[in-house]
């Protein structure tokens, strides 16, 4: 049987288009819209959340795109209508706001990642002072400013707050205090030296070269630091559950550890 060599060349296009839609189909499967996920994430997770995008779409999957905010905004944004597909918070109560007005999936909803509550100071510029009751954080001040998240809203300013109680001192740094908008903000102002101290996340601390550590909370004077996790409702549900199961799986836990989060 003799074959023509433009049908030569038609029978091996077609056979290279079967194996090139043949090995793509994988690949195109593990995201069933083919949009990005919309992550709504605390901004302490900023830097570990960026890297795992960027290995999740290596994967195969469109890239997330990731809006990083106090947890409070970010749980009024859902509540308002913003189009998010997965919640992370930095508190259990603002993923409880969520789930009472029945926003997120909560057969979803985990938690595995905690923190450390810490003090800060700019590098070069330390605080002569030990963490402990009644310790003389006004004093190490030195008439600068404490900054921390907005302790009526943020879960940094709120744990921060519950810990300076404890330990007795939180009346004396009140009027001190600059409430910022998040805890990166807070972190900011020590970066800057704009504040002669903060209360941060161990791993924000980690995060940044001009902010040195003075010392870390004691677990017991706050509420213990807990990052829920869940898909929310009305967005694509079938690829942020595939989210989810990722950043359970041994390599995000690697990253999480990595930048300082802490395992449940």
């Amino acid at each position: 049987m003799r074959f023509s060599r433009r049908g030569l060349w038609a029978g091996l296009f077609a056979l290279a288009t079967v194996f090139a839609l043949g090995v793509a189909e994988p690949a195109m499967a593990k995201s069933k819209s083919g949009a990005p996920l919309r992550v709504f994430a605390a901004s302490s997770l900023t830097d570990a959340m960026n890297e795992l995008g960027d290995i999740y779409a290596t994967q195969g999957h469109p890239k997330p795109v990731f809006n990083y905010a106090s947890s409070s905004v970010l749980a009024r944004q859902i509540e308002q209508g913003a189009q998010a597909d997965f919640f992370i918070s930095a508190d259990e109560p603002w993923m409880d706001y969520v789930g009472e007005r029945k926003l997120i999936d909560v057969a979803t909803r985990k938690s595995y990642l905690s923190n450390k509550l810490v003090l800060v100071a700019p590098v070069g510029k330390p605080l002569n002072i030990t963490i402990g009751p009644n310790m003389d954080l006004f004093g190490a001040l030195n008439g600068g400013k404490l900054a921390m998240g907005d302790p009526d809203s943020v879960p940094a300013g709120k744990y921060g707050k519950a810990a300076l109680q404890a330990l007795g001192v939180w009346s004396s740094v009140e009027g001190s205090v600059v409430r910022a908008e998040n805890v990166r903000a807070a972190l900011k102002f020590v970066d800057t030296g704009n504040a002669a101290a903060g209360v941060v996340y161990l791993t924000d601390q980690m995060a940044d070269k001009n902010v040195q550590l003075v010392g870390i909370f004691p677990e017991v004077s706050h509420p213990k630091i807990s990052y829920p996790m869940a898909v929310v409702k009305g967005g694509q549900t079938s690829d942020a559950k595939a989210f989810e199961k990722f950043l359970q799986g041994a390599e995000a836990r690697a990253v999480f550890t990595r930048f300082g989060f802490i395992l449940q």
